[in-house]
């Protein structure tokens, strides 16, 4: 099963699963399947929770399509116009009622129904209301039941992968600054590339944290949750420390001195992934330190961003001498 889900994946797993029992059941109920294969392909979601909460909302959403499909046939026939009605309205009316994860499954119920309806309009409503149901059940149960959804690698993939970027980031960008490269199109694009990584890390979060809610989960399972996301937090934090040095203001005009440049020039070596082996107090953190008590009233800027790379470094070695969730592959190696 491992291999399946490996290279599948667990929604298409599913997907596929829910496709055939919905389908296999129709059959032996002799009912058309297709509006239930169809529901059942669009319903599986990523947590059992997601599939059960939308349930909810679907049923009376495809109700609604189904409603309006018979009545516009019924005024109109099978032309252009009915097709246009029973979508338009569809969409308006589950909108109108905020059944907004509701909107597809209804609109294709009602767009699908059309042309397979014939004269017997009540039998071909509940038929059609039956065979989405099946749909609809047979999705949420296969979603709550099998293959439950594990993202606490991923995540923490994520996590360390997006660690080490901004630390790449964070040295690239001090080595523009002492080029002189105050703005830094690459960096910025970068900046925003590991927004999106994180942004993806902590929906996978939400996602698992709704699985284990719907669950009972073991405490060890939700307090290493918990960790992952303390990390993701501090991530961000970092991430907006880097991103300090990197939006700067476009009129402003800094240069670094010889002192400086070198000291800064010790600093980058030390960019690296673990600094749990640092001193917070740092010889050369001190000597950034004295640098910025030398600068003059007027070198403002300079001196926030001399003190921003001293916060980073001594925030990143408080941090690597506790975490273990982005030093774990380091410890196993």
């Amino acid at each position: 099963m491992f291999q399946f889900r490996k290279i599948f994946g667990e929604r298409i797993i599913k997907t596929g699963i829910s496709t055939f029992i919905t389908a296999l059941l129709c059959i032996w109920l002799g009912l058309s399947p297709i509006f239930a294969v169809i529901t059942a392909i669009v319903t599986i979601e990523p947590t059992a929770k997601a599939s059960l909460k939308k349930a909810y909302v679907r049923f009376p959403a495809s109700v609604i399509g189904a409603f309006i499909a018979v009545v516009s046939l019924y005024f109109f026939g099978e032309t252009a116009l009915t097709y246009s009605l029973a979508a338009t309205l569809t969409i308006l009316i589950t909108y109108r009622l905020k059944l907004h994860d509701g909107v597809l499954v209804a609109a294709i119920t009602a767009v699908a129904m059309i042309p397979s309806v014939q004269d017997d309009y009540l039998y071909h409503f509940l038929t059609r209301l039956a065979t989405t149901t099946i749909g609809l059940t047979t999705s949420t149960v296969i979603n709550y039941l099998i293959l439950p959804p594990k993202y606490v690698e991923r995540i923490k993939e994520l996590a360390t992968f997006s660690k080490k970027e901004i630390q790449q980031l964070f040295q690239r960008r001090v080595k523009e600054l002492m080029d002189g490269k105050l703005q830094s199109a690459r960096s910025d694009k970068r900046y925003k590339e590991i927004q999106k990584t994180m942004t993806q890390a902590e929906q996978l979060l939400e996602y698992q944290q709704d699985e284990y809610s719907y669950h009972r989960s073991k405490d060890e399972g939700l307090r290493h949750l918990n960790e992952i996301q303390k990390e993701l937090q501090f991530i961000k934090i970092y991430l907006t420390y880097v991103g300090n040095l990197i939006y700067i203001p476009r009129d402003l005009e800094l240069e670094f001195n010889s002192k400086e440049l070198g000291i800064l020039e010790k600093v980058l070596p030390l960019i690296k992934e673990d600094m749990s082996g640092l001193d917070i107090e740092h010889p050369v953190l001190e000597e950034l330190s004295e640098c910025i008590q030398e600068l003059d009233e007027e070198e403002v800027y300079k001196s926030h961003l001399l003190n921003e790379i001293i916060i980073l470094f001594r925030t990143l070695i408080s941090h690597d001498r506790t975490t273990e969730v982005t030093n774990e592959k380091e410890d196993r190696a």
